[in-house]
């Protein structure tokens, strides 16, 4: 290979380049310490022989560090200086990671190509620019929303501040990741603002069934006590309003947070769901859109439901090492998860950790729902939430106690015997009633409800949770193959994936609940396959259809039993209202559309629970 050499000329400093060292004598004017500015640049000083300093030209800027910035997330801090740096006549300023300071590899990034440090001079910079730098102003910026213990008192850090007993601290800084700017809870200006915010409030209770309503007004208000080991989760085919929903849920922690502007979904990676879980302390975080398709990218979503879900339930971070193979500190969810979507994450241990509502067809009140929606866009019911965070603030302590002890008394009393459902969901729903009840004591003292209305609201709590909890056991006990044969043919009829019909093979009374739909003007229509018949307060299965349906609602959690053992064991289990004794039969004999057919006979209550 051949080279050719091009003579270029000879090469001159830049314009204004000082020579790397001088000798000056020690009258001249420089500085007595060892760091000093000299024209465009920083210098190092030294004593040199003969009475004279050797000046060395460390750089051609300067810079010095205006803020020590500590960024704190409630469990480790971590530093960032502010810096104004003078380059070539112009000045920069802008945040550099303390770890990157010392490195010194920032000064191209931020001052570009101009800025020169000389060679071997980068240590001698470094420290040049500390000890040039003069006073610094401190400051603390909190990363996370939630509790915080100063001095003498407990503060709820926010965007806007940190909620005080009375009012908000402006002058507290808080920063949030990017989809939990929104984060912002006001407080009301008067005590008539926060009568209306809190009749706002409790004006969802209207948008929907209480055994669906009830339970998320109350989720909303035991997430500030944070500590929760369960996560709910909005369950319902698209098109119910469960979004809008879980929306009006999260507008109580921020205004802007409505259905197109949710903090968080599925869609993210696990790690960007983990460390938006672990800022949101003590508050409510919806995670909208659980959506498997059937297709290749299932398995990642289950994997991500499953992470986010279980941890939460078990206080637990993962475990993360930094580049010198140092163990971090874990980031353990510290929010009240609301997922959403149109079907359950999967898995029976899972399931434990969540607790499920379930929309169907028709249960929202489009109307009211408006009428929450215009409050949530107005910001009453951050307003509700600042009053109620004002009101905890001087009692944290006692409350707390408060909330532990009384779910404990109901775990023990009122809820020991949901003995059908997973070990987890008596306290979960224990913690839920607790939260509800101080919240009425706190509407009741700003002169919302009288007490009166207050004990009609935790009886219907008490009715709406008791509900809840037998809906439960379809969820909870998925790995009992005839308890999830029965809930399967039940989502079938809820989302429109197959029907019932009368004797006579038409719409049957309430069709609505049994997989028809009505559009205006029109009759009746099926949707789905035709799996049995309904007739007052009994109900027939086909069993070939109805268990090829079942089959098809489990996906690829199918059921792992043959129609025959799974007719057994209805029996067994006492769900089929009766069978043929004569012939020692599981199957009856009925006539229906005119036709003698041998079907599986179950009671209506037991698919309309």
């Amino acid at each position: 290979m051949k080279f050719r050499m091009i003579w270029l000329g000879p090469i001159e400093e830049p314009s204004g380049a000082a020579p790397v060292q001088e000798e000056r004598p020690v009258s001249e004017n420089l500085p007595h310490s060892r760091y000093g500015r000299q024209g465009a640049g920083l210098v190092r000083c030294e004593q040199g022989k003969n009475q004279h300093r050797r000046v060395t030209t460390l750089t051609n800027f300067t810079a010095q560090i205006v803020t020590d910035i500590v960024f704190d997330n409630g469990i480790e801090s971590r530093r960032e200086f502010g810096m104004e740096a003078e380059v070539a006549g112009q000045r920069v300023r802008f945040v550099v990671p303390a770890a990157e300071f010392s490195r010194m590899n920032w000064v191209l990034g931020y001052l570009g190509p101009r800025a020169i440090i000389y060679p071997g001079q980068h240590q001698h910079a470094r420290a040049a620019i500390q000890s040039l730098s003069g006073r610094i102003r401190q400051e603390r910026i909190f990363t996370h929303v939630g509790w915080k213990k100063e001095v003498h008192a407990w503060v709820y850090l926010q965007a806007g501040g940190a909620i005080t007993p009375s009012g908000i601290q402006t002058e507290c800084q808080v920063r949030l990741p990017g989809p939990l700017r929104h984060y912002e809870v006001p407080v009301p200006a008067n005590p008539a603002e926060s009568m209306s915010a809190v009749h706002a409030s409790l004006g969802l209770l209207a948008v929907a069934p209480e055994r669906v309503s009830l339970p998320l007004l109350a989720a909303v208000y035991r997430a500030p006590f944070g500590g929760a080991d369960f996560s709910m989760f909005l369950a319902g085919r698209s098109g119910i309003f469960k979004t809008a929903l879980a929306a009006l849920c999260q507008q109580h922690f921020g205004a802007r947070m409505d259905a197109n502007g949710l903090p968080a979904s599925f869609s993210s990676t696990g790690n960007a769901l983990e460390e938006l879980v672990f800022a949101a302390k003590d508050a409510l975080l919806v995670v909208d859109d659980f959506v498997p398709t059937g297709g290749i990218d299932d398995r990642a979503l289950h994997g991500v439901a499953e992470r986010l879900f279980r941890a939460a339930g078990n206080h637990q971070g993962r475990g993360r090492m930094n580049g010198q193979g140092t163990l971090l500190a874990s980031r353990p969810p510290r929010a009240l998860l609301l997922g959403t979507g149109e079907q359950v994450p999967r898995g029976d241990s899972l399931r434990g950790r969540l607790i499920i509502v379930e929309v169907h067809p028709g249960d929202v009140d489009r109307d009211l729902l408006c009428e929450g929606q215009r409050s949530g866009w107005e910001g009453k019911f951050t307003a509700a939430m600042g009053a109620y965070l004002m009101w905890m603030a001087p009692r944290y302590d006692q409350l707390q106690n408060r909330l532990r002890e009384r779910t404990d008394e109901l775990r023990r009393v009122r809820y020991a015997a949901s003995s059908r459902v997973h070990a987890r969901v008596p306290t979960a729903l224990a913690g839920l009633q607790s939260a509800f009840e101080i919240w009425l004591e706190f509407a009741v003292e700003v002169g919302a409800i009288t007490n009166k209305k207050k004990e009609q609201l935790e009886e219907r709590c008490e009715k709406a949770l008791d509900e809840l909890a037998r809906l439960q056991v379809g969820y909870h006990r998925a790995s009992e193959p005839e308890l999830r044969f029965v809930y399967l043919l039940k989502q079938a009829l809820w989302h429109g994936e197959a029907h019932l019909a009368d004797r006579r093979g038409d719409a049957p009374a309430r069709a609505e609940k049994w997989g028809w739909q009505k559009a205006p003007n029109r009759p009746w229509a099926p949707r789905g396959a035709r799996i049995g018949w309904v007739s007052g307060r009994d109900l027939f299965l086909e069993p070939d259809a109805s268990y090829e349906v079942a089959q098809q609602m489990a996906g690829t959690e199918r059921l792992l039993i043959t129609a025959q053992t799974l007719r057994h064991r209805l029996g067994q289990l006492g769900l089929l209202a009766s069978v043929d004794a004569g012939r020692q039969m599981l199957l009856v004999r009925r006539t229906f559309e005119g036709a003698a057919r041998k079907v599986l006979h179950f009671r209506t209550d037991d698919f309309l629970r």
